[in-house]
């Protein structure tokens, strides 16, 4: 039993260490994280599991008062997770299909229901990302904004001594 918990608790981490990692180095080298970014392209390959762990993980960080998510941003994670569980037999990226998948796939995949949002599963995902970069930045003691002025200010410290 604890093996099979240190198992997922690691992939858990890598999971979130990976996607944090690519955002803060995409803003290092090139500044401010937009929808067109290729790091942003990136999550093209992310399966449902990769999306479930990183969600998963941050919601258990949350609760356990390791980074401080804000209401909407929980909402969020609990929507996304829920979308996951629901949808996920249509492909193995439901988060952030490609743009070749999307168009095969149904509406509810891909928008939810539009009467209740007003935005796609990859804009909510998106919007998600990036509040949880800031939420895990902040927990880290990593001074990065999302702004084109952060460019080559990453300092590596905290990162290199926590995720080593």
């Amino acid at each position: 039993m604890f093996e099979k918990n240190t198992q997922l608790a690691e992939r858990i981490a890598g999971a979130i260490s990976i996607a944090l990692k690519e955002m803060n180095n995409h803003i290092n080298a090139n500044g401010q994280i937009n929808r067109s970014s290729q790091v942003i392209k990136n999550w093209h390959v992310y399966d449902n599991y990769t999306w479930e762990l990183i969600l998963s993980g941050a919601k258990y960080l949350n609760e356990q008062g390791c980074i401080n998510l804000k209401g909407y941003t929980e909402r969020d994670l609990d929507f996304l997770l829920e979308h996951l569980a629901e949808c996920y037999q249509h492909t193995n990226n439901v988060l952030f299909p490609n743009v070749k998948t999307t168009g095969n796939l149904p509406a509810s995949v891909t928008h939810a229901n539009p009467a209740k949002y007003q935005c796609t599963i990859k804009t909510r995902t998106f919007r998600t990302m990036m509040n949880l970069r800031e939420a895990l930045c902040e927990a880290l003691d990593i001074d990065l904004p999302n702004e084109d002025s952060s460019k080559g200010k990453l300092n590596a410290t905290p990162m290199s001594v926590l995720f080593a």
